[in-house]
């Protein structure tokens, strides 16, 4: 009997503690433009080896379109298409800026960020459908 009791206990403060992992995320902080453009900006810099001075132009194009897309978060349009188009073509505006700061090897490595980037996001949105799906 005892050792049911034992086991019974072991088994639900298991599963107690894996649902409680299970649900820890990262919580989502509210940045400022400025931390995510310095944020985004080391990311790049560590990973596309950026020389002192792009780092600074790339610094500041990402400011800009922090500031950008903080200020589209904040109108929200009721024309979604409208916005999302507005969107992407600013994004569109930025990246071809930035590829004019970048070496030819640094655009290959930043596409392929992007690309991981993008399989990340897809992997997330399928998994948020299979979530609200299963409720």
């Amino acid at each position: 009997m005892k050792m049911k009791n034992l086991a019974l206990t072991a088994i639900l403060f298991c599963s107690l503690a894996i649902s409680g992992f299970a649900q820890e995320r990262p919580k989502h902080e509210n940045r400022t433009p400025e931390q995510k453009a310095q944020m985004m900006t080391d990311k790049m810099s560590e990973k596309l080896s950026l020389s002192p001075s792009q780092k600074s132009e790339v610094y500041k194009l990402n400011l800009e379109r922090a500031k950008e897309m903080e200020k589209f978060h904040k109108e929200r349009k009721e024309d979604r298409q409208k916005d999302f188009a507005k969107r992407k073509e600013h994004f569109k505006k930025s990246e071809d800026k930035l590829n004019k700061i970048l070496t030819e090897e640094q655009r290959k490595t930043y596409a392929a960020m992007k690309e991981e980037r993008m399989a990340k996001f897809k992997d997330r949105k399928s998994e948020k459908g299979t979530r609200r799906k299963a409720k």
